[in-house]
């Protein structure tokens, strides 16, 4: 269940409300952290990205003193109440879902209890007594009133439908709950608890797309810190203003968002892959030095370079060689060419006892359309898919598949393994005409190498079935690909190699998803489940959700709007004035005194400024310091402004 504790006490702001110092921390051989250095300050969202397997989830199970580090310290600001979401939650009581996320409210309860007996002792007192206690009833009336105590069913009622609890669950025993409902469960308990740090592992796992946009608003106006692990590409451009990134063993800071941070990545790898070639062009030409003088006349000097480079080799002054993070491969290729029509759909329907599914549904598909499958949870996506397949039945109806085809069907599930089954033998075991070369040249392609795919299928990780079941698909080689959550299991990078693979695949998709950068990038059709119809959208994810937010009434609806474009700069859309910008008066604009000329090379100047300042984010020293860290992204996001309030002013200029 979500912990929420370190309670201290006399915080005051201007300082990191939590900082890890010299972390380190392995299990058996296997090295996580040394020397990591980490700090979270007030009302920052931080997104913790890396590989699987990297030590995320054990990074947050420290700072929230889960378990303890092998050494180095964590510090917490005083009077911090860090709250923690583990990916899988669990509940000791047998509490319905309601009187569990109550729980929340225990303080606002006491207060309100407190108040009920100072209200029946002053129904005895008189005089100055009265007046004293009715000077303390005030006071806690005040504290309730500013806690939210006359609207906290409200704020219940509304977290949980928020996460996707609908009222019919409300009565449920908690012990009865799916796994996905349990994580709802304390995800909203969580957020009604209101810590000053929320930690959150994966937060979006068990959510539908509407749970997670709703999430994202609620974290937008989150006055807290917010430090969450996630592979929602979507949700980290929309939330985080910075991202630390968890690689070779320590921490990597960027401020910004995920788009933000790809692109100072991509700086910071090159700078430091031109510092490590330097660094070896200095240590061949030591080295060649020593060589040739080393029992010559200037063989003193040939011994004090010896020294002086064995320092060198062994200090923390060596650069690591950049190498590429280790990632799948996806090639996918197909053996046929489909016919024109691919599916054809007509009057489906299909509900289970109390429950309408979908009545009626009609559709078609056509060779080389990407169609995307959305709804809440519960809407029937996979069920849609399984009755395609002839997994399941449909009530009614009439599915036709065309001619030559050969599907395949990506299960989220992913159980349809055999556990005493080896990697290799399961691959192989419906394929008796691949030749084993190519068996493990695929799992290869998917980090399966040398004895790892003689790994029983039983001990293997959710993220590495879902790399056998992506194997077996391209082994098969369809040309119909059905993808139910194909992104789950995945880290980013692997995220990313799929995305690429499926954007050149000729043949036809139709993928269930709540990965909307996933569906960004893949999707140019959407089938939205809202029971018991479906809509048929012609458009992008991104085109259904501006549609959305147009049609939307809510006053959340022009944040939702203005919030799901990413942060990455983009130079072909011009800026626009600032609100309350006097267009008239130059002299009262920031560079309205410039003329055109003296603005371009000012707008030159501070690009320059900007790649400079990034390329420091190589320098793993400035993370070691929080100060010097904090400083730095301070100048970033000043010259980023100076620069967007340059272009503004260029641009009216000359509109």
């Amino acid at each position: 269940m979500p912990l929420v504790g370190d309670e201290l006490i006399g915080y005051s702001g201007g300082v990191p409300i939590v900082t890890l110092e010299n972390i380190e921390k392995s299990f058996g051989q296997r090295v996580l952290f040394e020397h990591l250095d980490f700090w979270i300050d007030r009302g920052e969202r931080v997104g913790l990205i890396g590989e699987n397997g990297s030590g995320k989830t054990t990074l947050l199970r420290i700072i929230a003193g889960q378990i303890l580090p092998d050494a180095g310290t964590r510090s917490l600001a005083k009077s911090i109440r860090l709250g923690y979401l583990p990916q899988d939650a669990t509940f000791d009581s047998a509490n319905s879902v309601m009187d569990e996320a109550e729980l929340a409210f225990a303080q606002l309860h006491a207060l309100s209890h407190r108040l009920r007996q100072i209200e029946h002792a002053m129904a005895e007192q008189s005089g100055q007594q009265l007046e004293k206690t009715l000077r303390q009833y005030q006071a806690l009336q005040h504290e309730f009133e500013l806690a939210g105590g006359y609207a906290w069913r409200h704020r219940l009622q509304a977290t949980l439908q928020g996460v996707g609890l609908e009222p019919t669950t409300w009565e449920q025993n908690v012990q009865t709950l799916s796994g996905g409902q349990r994580s709802r469960l304390a995800l909203a308990k969580l957020l009604l608890s209101e810590p000053d740090l929320l930690l959150l592992d994966e937060p979006t796992n068990h959510l539908d797309v509407s749970a997670i946009e709703w999430l994202e608003n609620y974290l937008l106006q989150f006055s807290g810190a917010v430090l969450l692990i996630s592979h929602d590409r979507f949700l980290l451009d929309r939330l985080a203003t910075r991202i630390v990134w968890l690689t070779r063993r320590r921490l990597s800071s960027f401020p910004g968002n995920y788009s933000a941070f790809v692109q100072q990545r991509e700086v910071q790898e090159l700078s430091r892959q031109r510092a490590y070639e330097q660094q070896q062009q200095y240590i061949a030409k030591q080295q060649e030095f020593i060589r040739r003088f080393g029992a010559g006349q200037r063989a003193r000097q040939a011994k004090g370079r010896h020294k002086r480079l064995k320092r060198l080799l062994s200090s923390d002054a060596m650069i690591e060689q950049v190498t590429a993070a280790r990632q799948i491969h996806v090639r996918l290729h197909t053996d046929q060419r489909a016919g024109d029509r691919v599916l054809s759909v007509r009057e489906l329907s299909k509900s289970y006892p109390g429950k309408q599914l979908w009545q009626d549904v009609h559709f078609q598909i056509t060779r080389g359309q990407r169609v995307g499958i959305i709804g809440p949870n519960g809407s029937g996506k996979t069920t849609l898919l399984r009755v395609l397949i002839g997994q399941d039945d449909a009530d009614a109806g009439d599915v036709q598949w065309g001619a030559n085809l050969n599907i395949g069907y990506y299960d989220q599930r992913l159980d349809d393994f055999d556990p005493e089954l080896t990697i290799l033998e399961q691959v192989g075991r419906d394929r008796p005409h691949i030749k084993e070369k190519e068996l493990r040249d695929t799992l290869a392609a998917m980090l399966f190498c040398g004895d790892d795919v003689h790994k029983p299928m039983g001990v293997l990780s959710g993220g590495e079935r879902a790399r056998v079941a992506l194997a077996e698909l391209l082994l098969d080689k369809p040309n119909v690909l059905l993808l139910d959550e194909p992104t789950n299991h995945l880290d980013i990078a692997s995220c990313e190699a799929l995305e690429t693979a499926l954007r050149g695949f000729e043949g036809t998709i139709l993928c269930v998803s709540h990965d909307r950068y996933f569906l960004d990038k893949i999707i140019q059709r959407m089938l939205v489940l809202q029971p018991p119809k479906m809509i048929d959208f012609a458009g992008g994810y991104r085109a259904w959700l501006e549609k959305q937010n147009q049609m939307s009434a809510s006053p959340a609806a022009p944040m939702a709007a203005s919030s799901t474009t990413s942060r990455k700069p983009q130079p072909t859309t011009k800026p626009q004035a600032a609100a309350g910008t006097p267009r008239d008066n130059p002299y009262k604009r920031p560079f309205g005194r410039l003329s055109l000329q003296q603005l371009e090379e000012q707008i030159h100047q501070t690009e320059k400024e900007l790649a400079e300042c990034q390329a420091r984010f190589a320098d793993a020293g400035h993370f070691r310091d929080p100060s010097r860290a904090r400083a730095l992204q301070e100048q970033f996001q000043a010259l980023t402004q100076k620069l967007e309030q340059l272009e503004a002013e260029y641009f009216m200029r000359e509109a």
